[in-house]
């Protein structure tokens, strides 16, 4: 069965596509991601994603020209060939081909890409019953340079998710070399205690998820009580609720963290009213 990407320029049969074997996001992993979820057709905050990619990319300095809407026309067109409405999104920015070398001295051709494919969602019984997270034995240096980045170096986020299955956990959640909580492998965290919910704030060392962002301001539009800041897993622990996040889980709770439980119920009263909330925001895309 067909199915269509973009690439470069131009949308392909993504069977017909091909990158160069010397493209640096091959080879050194040089390059950045976004993912996005689309709600009948249209992809959830867009620009928030486009804004973060554009950021990084200067921040790495790997050139990114394209706008908000350059991009939104792609996906309109993607979904369409690919006869998909709710759909999984994935933009991949690579510093591309023709620099010799390891340190990128001269011009480069980016590679950027543009995938769509059918949502998988997770489980529907999980936002009942709650995820089990684990603490992740491997901790998260305060001193790199890119954990504020999404970027394509995401090994030790992978074999962060397999310690974690191997422990019978959906997740972890990783420490910094502080002892202060960053995230999981694929999503920020929030507590709450009584009406207040708290999130690490960057100087954690954390990428600053999209669904994290909206979660922050259905809070202060809700009169809830928000904080960003650095705290260890002693408060995770002690938590009314606790709940992660990112763009395809939506809002998740969480029910155990090393076998503790969390919370009375599942999902708790805060975490439920921002379910609701979010979901309310989505049915309108």
């Amino acid at each position: 069965m067909s199915y269509f990407i973009f690439l470069n320029g131009k949308i392909v049969e993504g069977t017909d596509s091909h990158l160069s074997t010397i493209d640096r996001g091959f080879l050194y992993g040089d390059g950045l991601f976004e993912t996005i979820r689309t709600y009948n057709k249209k992809p959830f905050r867009l620009e928030d994603h486009v804004v973060r990619l554009s950021n990084s990319a200067r921040f790495l300095e790997i050139p990114f020209n394209y706008t908000v809407q350059q991009i939104s026309e792609i996906l309109e067109e993607l979904l369409i060939r690919n006869d998909l409405n709710n759909a999984y999104v994935r933009m991949t920015l690579s510093r591309g081909a023709g620099v010799n070398g390891f340190f990128p001295a001269g011009k480069c051709a980016p590679t950027f890409i543009v995938c769509t494919k059918p949502l998988v969602s997770y489980p529907l019984s999980l936002y009942e019953t709650g995820m089990l997270l684990i603490t992740s034995s491997i901790r998260r240096s305060t001193t790199c340079p890119i954990s504020n980045h999404k970027t394509l170096n995401f090994l030790t986020n992978y074999i962060i998710k397999k310690e974690a299955m191997e422990r019978a956990a959906h997740d972890a959640i990783i420490l910094n070399t502080n002892d202060y909580v960053t995230e999981c492998t694929v999503s920020n965290i929030f507590i709450v205690e009584g009406r207040t919910v708290l999130t690490p704030s960057i100087n954690a060392c954390i990428l600053q998820g999209i669904t994290r962002k909206v979660v922050l301001e259905l809070c202060k539009a809700k009169d809830i009580s928000i904080s960003e800041e650095v705290f260890n897993l002693k408060k995770v622990l002690g938590a009314d609720e606790v709940f992660i996040t990112n763009s395809i889980m939506e809002i998740m709770p969480v029910s155990r963290i090393d076998g503790k439980p969390i919370g009375k119920s599942i999902p708790g009263t805060i975490t439920k009213l921002l379910q609701n909330e979010y979901k309310a925001l989505t049915r309108f895309q």
